[in-house]
């Protein structure tokens, strides 16, 4: 089996071309994980998850790293990441005989642009974090980004050649001034039109605002006549770190917490869209927790798409901060239905 996987890790690197005079080439390995558990690679049932698999992502560019934001589909068979300096990295999911990922090929990188050209590349200006794509107006795709250290939520139209084109800012309500710099806009999902509130978006907050008298972080329904302010009950330490709306209508919130005795380690809850109203707070069902006996980094970048079998598949990818000693990870689960 480590044979097979490593010939397919091999047969996987890859040399990209550039798109446009804009884009990026670069040099991606991946290297397939032999399981979720470190100690039981075979183990499959994760709470209420099943692993179906993963690998780590490897490049000679710093530019494929810094992942903080992710959207998969075709029914698995794109990606589209996006680092926490406003670049744009999408690429072809390459998967085995047995439908589990094993790869990425057909990559490319590409800066996130305004009318006005491309965004900064100054850090406190593009520090992007979350992506979510969704149908406008007519069904023409959209994608909607969110900025951390300078609180912005922009939307533009997603292409054809699967990168957003301009992006124009939202409104948003100023209580966002007080969000702390590097724990501010963490999430963006987009709602779905069959919540009554299509074009309408949920942003979350890493951590609660300076000054707040509770530790439970902020989020607010935007892109409406006016915002609905509410907040997620905080527990165990963790901080929200991506959102999204999964095909049975209800939020799913991916959450992170680190320590220097239990390492990192990663959350992800579920959230009904129905008890989000002004001001209240509220709490979610677990459907999985790992840490550091699992295959696991500074897990960032949530998904939650459909097989074209019709089962609901939920995507992980980690942010390595570009750090020696962190890895860029993708990690698929199936959601188990009750």
């Amino acid at each position: 089996m480590r044979g097979r996987w490593a010939l397919l890790s091999a047969l996987l690197a890859l040399t990209v071309s550039a798109t446009s005079a804009a884009d990026i080439s670069t040099r991606i390995t991946a290297r397939p994980l032999s399981g979720f558990s470190v100690m039981e690679p075979l183990r499959v049932r994760f709470g209420r998850l099943d692993y179906i698999g993963g690998f780590e992502i490897r490049a000679d560019r710093r530019e494929v790293g810094g992942l903080s934001g992710l959207a998969v589909t075709g029914a698995g068979r794109r990606l589209l990441a996006l680092s926490d300096d406003g670049l744009m990295v999408q690429a072809k999911i390459e998967r085995d005989g047995r439908g589990r990922p094993a790869g990425l090929s057909a990559a490319s990188i590409r800066r996130l642009s305004t009318d006005k050209g491309p965004v900064s590349r100054d850090k406190a200006l593009a520090d992007t974090e979350s992506i979510d794509l969704y149908a406008g107006d007519g069904g023409r795709p959209f994608g909607v980004v969110s900025f951390e250290r300078r609180p912005m939520v922009m939307v533009g139209p997603l292409g054809a050649d699967g990168f957003l084109g301009p992006l124009t800012a939202i409104s948003l309500p100023k209580e966002v001034r007080l969000l702390q710099a590097n724990r501010g806009l963490e999430s963006v999902a987009a709602l779905p039109a069959g919540s009554g509130l299509a074009g309408r978006f949920v942003i979350l907050a890493e951590a609660a605002e300076r000054g707040a008298r509770t530790d439970n972080p902020p989020g607010w329904v935007v892109g409406g006549k006016a915002p609905v302010a509410f907040r997620v009950r905080r527990s165990g330490g963790y901080d929200l770190t991506d959102a999204k709306v999964g095909p049975d209508g209800r939020l799913y919130v991916l959450e992170r917490t680190f320590s220097i005795l239990s390492g990192v380690r990663c959350r992800i809850r579920v959230f009904d869209l129905s008890d989000i109203r002004s001001g209240a707070v509220i709490d979610g069902d677990t459907l999985l927790e790992a840490s550091m006996a699992e295959e696991i980094d500074n897990m960032e970048g949530l998904s939650i798409w459909k097989t074209a079998g019709g089962e609901t598949r939920i995507s992980l990818i980690s942010d390595d901060n570009r750090a020696f000693l962190q890895r860029t990870l993708y990690l698929e689960f199936r959601l188990r239905t009750p």
